[in-house]
């Protein structure tokens, strides 16, 4: 069932049929979109900055538009900034150097934890049965 909400463009109410924003701005949404996809086809190779000062375009209709394969269709390239470090990248959202590291970091961790867990087990923590009684410090059943 369609939900009623405020458009968060303009801030109007509006009935939400999966476009997440009213009729009149996704219909300039759309036509944004036209004019960013003919300036990314004659200036191949753009960034994100350059894209948005040649446009007037929000950065966030461009990323919008990179994460939903635009760019990739028309086989043009739009570099846009790795989220760690900014240097530009070209797909996904970290940059090489960036997804080596967090790996690194993530492999170390493991590492570490599956150290820390070997440990040798003590005999008296381990519990022999269920009607046996445990031979750590509970002294309950004797």
């Amino acid at each position: 069932m369609n939900k009623v909400g405020n458009c968060p463009v303009c801030g109007r109410l509006y009935v939400d049929t999966g476009i997440r924003m009213c009729r009149d701005c996704y219909t300039k949404e759309l036509e944004t979109e036209e004019v960013i996809a003919r300036y990314v086809r004659d200036h191949q190779k753009s960034t994100v900055k350059e894209i948005c000062e040649g446009t007037g375009a929000k950065e966030k209709t461009v990323f919008r538009m990179i994460r939903n394969g635009r760019f990739i269709e028309s086989g043009v390239e739009v570099a846009y900034p790795c989220e760690s470090c900014g240097t530009p990248i070209l797909k996904g959202r970290l940059c090489e150097k960036c997804s080596a590291n967090i790996m690194k970091q993530v492999y170390d961790r493991e590492k570490k934890n599956s150290a820390e867990n070997k440990k040798p087990l003590d005999i008296r923590d381990k519990s022999r049965g269920m009607y046996t009684k445990n031979m750590g410090s509970d002294d309950r059943f004797k």
